[in-house]
């Protein structure tokens, strides 16, 4: 974004609420966050990844609130403002909530801002790479103990980032959504209809929380607190052998997750896989290898890959690979990264990239 625009957004920041009301172009400030502050995004470099055939979207799409949790108030487009009575343009789209429900991010990025922006109350905005499109989202009217990330934090798809909250000019607990092309200046375009168009999931609240975020719900593990972690023991779903740490994290999984299917230990001669270890799973979701995962069967795998990557210490889980992308302990500050096969797979197809299932790597 050019120093201009930046200086811009600035001074809208700082203005008084009264002179706020008067940019009625670029500011609603009741029940939507529709004009967005200045952000310094030069730090943010989005990921480039490929999508195989069939695979749709490298970045996967969420719907900002828990399945169940939200009723639609007001839609994007003009309308008569509720608080001052002035027919204005609503940039956005309101989704009435409890108080405190989790706010999720809608996509992997970046977040550019995290803090009190006048009448929207606090306000969160992230920046976002979608089908090579660049954009922001913004969350409106969290109180200010609801903001669970801050400027600069790398964030995943169904991230719980805040909750729901009825700071600013806002009538009631509420969530106002929006997206904005381009990035914070850009023209904000009606977020229903993007958000169907990119085949939105929905996720339940209980599996949606990272580590260290206040509030979390779900993201609990039991450690392995038995002898000699790297002992071997039949794997229950080949004529195998893994790791006894293995098998616990895959009956923890089974457990909560009873609609996942798992492959562990294999052969493979020839490669340096941790499958013939004993020390790595692929999970399926009701998808078969070799058909991408959508629809409810792409939530349910980042249900699971969240719950995995939130409890990963506690599990004792190295790395995971999934949509193209791969996340490890040792490198969590980096988030989700570029997966390029790892020397044994071709990154560029459904089952090489993983995007028909979901991989994880115990610790030795």
């Amino acid at each position: 974004m050019g120093k201009t625009v930046v200086a811009a957004f600035v001074a809208l920041l700082v203005l008084p609420s009264a002179a706020l009301l008067g940019v009625a172009a670029l500011l609603n400030p009741a029940a939507e966050a529709s004009c967005l502050p200045a952000t310094d995004t030069t730090e943010f470099v989005p990921s480039e990844v490929g999508s195989p055939p069939g695979a749709g979207s490298p970045t996967p799409v969420v719907f900002p609130l828990p399945t169940g949790t939200w009723v639609p108030t007001s839609g994007f487009g003009m309308r008569v403002h509720p608080i001052t009575g002035v027919a204005t343009l609503h940039t956005g789209a309101d989704y009435a909530a409890p108080a405190g429900t989790p706010i999720l991010a809608v996509a992997d990025g970046r977040v550019a801002y995290s803090g009190p922006s006048s009448g929207y109350g606090n306000l969160i905005l992230i920046e976002h790479t979608v089908k090579e499109q660049q954009l922001t989202s913004g969350y409106a009217h969290m109180e200010s103990a609801g903001l669970h990330v801050t400027r600069g934090d790398t964030v995943t798809a169904g991230q719980h980032i805040g909750d729901v909250g009825s700071s600013g000019y806002s009538t009631g607990p509420h969530l106002h959504f929006e997206v904005r092309p381009g990035g914070p200046d850009g023209a904000p375009v009606n977020p229903e209809p993007w958000l169907a168009s990119r085949g939105a999931s929905q996720l339940e609240g209980g599996e949606i929380s990272p580590p260290g975020c206040a509030g979390q719900t779900g993201a609990s593990a039991t450690p392995y607190d038995g002898a000699a972690a790297n002992g071997l023991v039949d794997d229950p779903t080949s004529d195998g052998r893994i790791t006894k740490r293995t098998a616990h994290v895959l009956a923890a999984i089974q457990e909560r997750f009873p609609g996942s299917g798992w492959a562990c230990w294999s052969p493979r001669p020839g490669t340096s896989s941790e499958h013939p270890l004993g020390r790595a799973c692929d999970g399926t979701f009701g998808n078969s290898i070799g058909t991408p995962a959508t629809g409810g069967v792409l939530t349910l795998g980042w249900q699971v890959t969240n719950w995995l990557k939130a409890s990963a210490r506690a599990l004792g889980v190295e790395y995971l690979i999934w949509q193209g992308r791969i996340w490890s302990v040792a490198r969590n500050a980096e988030g989700w990264r570029p997966y390029d096969g790892g020397g044994m797979h071709d990154a560029r197809s459904v089952t090489g990239g993983h995007y028909d299932h979901v991989h994880f790597t115990v610790i030795a």
